[in-house]
């Protein structure tokens, strides 16, 4: 009998009949084979099912960094430094402000007075009275001023002066003004009251008889580093000079100092102040341009 059979009996008929059932070919393995094609499927799917969680795992670990930017965002989002715009010796008005004293101003409103003993003023044309207001051995006052500073700009100054001519001595150092002479500081244009800030005159090495105690006053300013100079660093031939740097407050500047008449004491007869026979000058120049320069006659010298 077959392996599978199965039976049938009719409503008429008490007997079973048993019949063969159709078999088709059977698995070779133990449970029903599936395509080739369904393997491959199913192997793509769970890969892709891997890299998904993958790819979750590595979002939600991003997600937990916070809002932290990366170095190479950072560097991208940064807008370029803007560039200051420089004209001349100065910051223009357009350009980025500075830190620090690394611009310096331009001259602006500058002016050089000369103080006149016998008027009791300050002059701006050269001294030169018939009358002498200066004794030879004493000091003229001279003031630099400066309208309309900028604030926390620097200023650079260079004080000159004429030392020694074909007719002899002139101003031979810078002093202080004398104090006949301390009305200066009170009577307009002049700064009108105490100083703001001071600084020592360097000795000329060339000069035995300049004393100490001598100093560079400023109103308006501070002094950033002590005088340069007098340069050249030897005995006079015609003229020696002072280089000051200033910090301006802001408004106006004002700079006051003494140039002191050379005496026959100290270089003999007919080689002192009152033997010249033109005007001796000072100078002051504040970056290009010309020089602010007035001078002191020899009628307004007295031997």
């Amino acid at each position: 009998m077959p392996d599978l059979v199965i039976g049938r009996r009719d409503s008429s008929d008490d007997d079973w009949h048993w019949y063969p059932v159709p078999v088709g070919d059977g698995p070779d393995g133990g449970g029903p084979r599936r395509p080739r094609s369904g393997l491959l499927l199913a192997a793509i799917g769970a890969l892709l099912t891997g890299i998904g969680v993958l790819l979750l795992v590595l979002s939600m670990k991003n997600d937990s960094s916070g809002s932290q930017t990366s170095p190479t965002a950072l560097l991208a989002s940064r807008p370029p430094p803007a560039s200051a715009t420089v004209t001349g010796p100065a910051l223009s008005a357009t350009a980025t402000p500075l830190p620090g004293p690394s611009s310096t101003a331009p001259p602006g409103n500058a002016r050089l007075f000369v103080w006149s003993r016998q008027q009791q003023q300050w002059l701006t044309s050269d001294l030169a009275r018939d009358e002498p207001g200066f004794p030879e051995g004493d000091a003229v006052p001279f003031m630099l001023r400066i309208d309309d500073a900028v604030a926390s700009t620097l200023y650079n100054v260079q004080v000159t002066y004429g030392c020694r001519t074909s007719d002899g001595a002139a101003f031979d150092y810078l002093s202080n003004p004398s104090d006949a002479d301390n009305a200066s500081l009170m009577t307009p244009p002049g700064p009108g009251r105490r100083e703001d800030a001071s600084i020592p005159i360097p000795d000329d090495s060339a000069i035995a008889f300049d004393p100490g105690g001598r100093r560079f006053r400023a109103w308006g300013a501070s002094f950033q580093q002590a005088p340069q100079g007098p340069l050249p660093d030897a005995p006079c031939q015609t003229q020696k000079r002072f280089s000051l740097s200033l910090m301006a407050q802001g408004g106006a500047i004002f700079v006051v100092w003494g140039g002191h008449l050379a005496s026959k004491a100290d270089w003999g007869q007919n080689q002192d102040a009152s033997s010249q026979r033109s005007p001796i000058y000072m100078e002051v120049g504040l970056g290009p341009g010309s020089p602010l320069k007035l001078g002191i006659g020899p009628d307004a010298i007295a031997p």
